[in-house]
């Protein structure tokens, strides 16, 4: 790539939308690099006193720019728990499995597999495929990711995601182009679960370390990656020798679009603004009351598909007051989710009973529909020693305010009075995985539609996030048997045994599920929303000017 200088450095942290439509925020969106802006910036002056490369103006043009609703920590793809990561990650790094926008599983780098047994998974892989610096992808590239999520390579700090790979015991290379996948038990959804684990270039990866890695990943997907300037942009460069991904996900071939720049931009009304201006092509994350406006907005449309992320009202089990199950079923009976999904979320969300939306293998059709009783929340309060009411600290993240805040004035009614506090996504996140947050509202994605995509990261007592401090040895038997029974009926079974529990023990309550919604602009070729929120580039397109 040319290496040029830039004279104009986008700001960083949030803009107004005065400020976003202005001249200089115009430019800070870096697509609408005309032939005006592009001879400004190509004749900048080299005498700055910190020069930085910038990007060259063919790239600018071509790319399609994404506006994300939360900035990233990290781009390795053993170093995260965040949808945001994955979606951009997903474009760098293939993994052994995908999904197809049906959320179907589907062979990526791996070509098919079999099972020997009940515990051995054996995997023939794609051969003659590149990592993005021109190593050849192996076996050994296979075992190598596994083996570090697994937390067998000596030196390297613990990964989050290896409980996504259940009871894997051990990976082994049986000849450069297959390899076998041993499990403590019998494990049946070992193919789902790789969908979450891109791999990554051995031989790359042990000579620059996982820092440099995190800051400059290689894969072998469909986009090479450019730049990342935290808070501002990742950018990303078609990878012209990419073997065109899953068989069964056509086309197979390069992708379509020169590149693409994903910018995060927290707030929505930022972003809104944004893709009314023209600065971006794809908005995530549309607030359900905007999509309307977004509708009606002037080369843009809104794409939507129901989602597979649960919103829910969580409790902290392991301290007062919310230890008391009295308490957590009155919190419940307090409030009704149905006329708060119509009223702010623009019927854009279906209230459900319990944790898993109804899509979801094993899911429980026979739980009770949610039931407002105030007089019965009064009761149960008393009897916990809190007839003169509850006084709470509700936390949610911005985005989720309105809902909030609705939320707390129902529960008033029964005496307990909610005061509504408000954080960045990811401080609220962390909190919660230390157990600090006692009332809450907070949501968790389920893209594999199996109850182990959820369930034991969330209810097990050992879940990696259990933000609840909730523990019952009979739910923890129940998912460990459900994840190792190769029987779907009996997994089945076990899972709605689980949902019966909960729905019992209240950890959680006021569950719905939102559609996904994205702004795009008219000039998008084939985006789709996806009910699992990535964002996949590798068939998108822009129709030229």
């Amino acid at each position: 790539m040319t290496n040029r200088y830039e004279c104009w450095a986008p700001p960083t942290g949030t803009l107004s939308r005065r400020r976003l439509l202005g001249g200089a925020g115009r430019a800070l969106a870096l697509g609408m690099a005309g032939p005006g802006l592009a001879a400004a910036l190509a004749g900048c002056s080299r005498s700055r006193t910190r020069e930085r490369p910038r990007l060259s103006t063919d790239l600018v043009r071509g790319s399609l720019r994404v506006a994300l609703d939360a900035d990233i920590e990290t781009l390795d793809p053993a170093m995260h728990r965040s949808r945001q990561v994955e979606a951009v990650v997903r474009n760098i790094c293939d993994g052994l499995v995908t999904r197809d926008a049906e959320m179907r599983y589907v062979p990526q780098l791996a070509e098919s597999w079999r099972m020997e047994g009940d515990t051995r998974w054996v995997f023939t892989l794609r051969e003659d495929v590149e990592f993005h610096n021109g190593d050849s992808f192996t076996a050994e590239d296979v075992k190598f990711t596994l083996d570090r999520i697994l937390g067998k390579i000596e030196g390297l700090p613990p990964s989050p995601r290896k409980d996504l790979l259940g009871p894997v015991a051990s990976v082994e290379v049986v000849d450069p182009h297959t390899v076998a996948i041993i499990t403590e038990e019998p494990y049946p959804i070992l193919h789902k679960q790789l969908v979450f684990q891109e791999i990554v270039p051995k031989a790359h990866f042990e000579k620059v370390g996982h820092e440099a890695f995190a800051r400059h990943p290689v894969g072998t997907g469909p986009f090479r990656f450019v730049e990342w300037r935290p808070g501002e942009r990742i950018v990303l460069e078609r990878f012209d020798g990419y073997y065109g991904g899953s068989p069964d996900v056509p086309p197979v071939a390069p992708a379509k679009l020169s590149g693409v720049i994903f910018r995060p931009l927290e707030e929505a009304a930022t972003r809104l603004a944004s893709l009314e201006a023209g600065d971006v092509h794809v908005v995530a994350a549309v607030p359900p009351h905007q999509a309307q406006h977004v509708d009606q907005m002037a080369n843009v449309h809104l794409a939507s598909v129901q989602g597979t992320r649960t919103f829910f009202v969580g409790a902290n089990c392991a301290r007062p007051p919310f230890s008391d199950v009295r308490v957590r079923q009155a919190v419940r009976l307090a409030m009704d989710p149905e006329p708060i999904v119509k009223q702010f979320l623009s019927g854009r969300a279906t209230a459900i009973p319990g944790i898993l939306v109804p899509a979801t293998f094993g899911y429980d059709a026979t739980l009770p529909a949610p039931r407002r009783d105030v007089r019965r929340a009064k009761e149960l309060l008393k009897a916990a020693g809190h007839g003169d009411g509850l006084e709470v600290t509700f936390d949610c993240d911005a985005n989720d305010k309105s809902v909030a805040e609705a939320v707390a004035g129902t529960l008033s009614a029964a005496g307990i009075h909610a005061k509504v506090r408000v954080w960045k996504s990811a401080n609220l996140l962390n909190q919660l995985r230390r157990g600090e947050r006692d009332l809450f509202l907070t949501a968790w994605g389920n893209s594999s539609l199996d109850p182990s995509g959820i369930l034991p990261v969330l209810f097990r007592s050992d879940g990696y996030s259990n933000f609840f401090g909730y523990r019952n040895p009979e739910v923890d038997r129940l998912l460990h048997e459900a994840e190792r029974t190769l029987d779907n009926a009996a997994r089945s079974r076990k899972y709605v045994r689980v949902q019966q529990i909960l729905h019992r023990d209240v950890p959680t309550c006021f569950h719905y599920v939102m559609e996904e919604l994205y702004g795009v602009a008219d000039a998008v070729e084939n985006f789709h929303a996806r009910a699992d929120g990535m964002l996949h580039m590798h068939d998108v397109g822009l129709k030229s000017r």
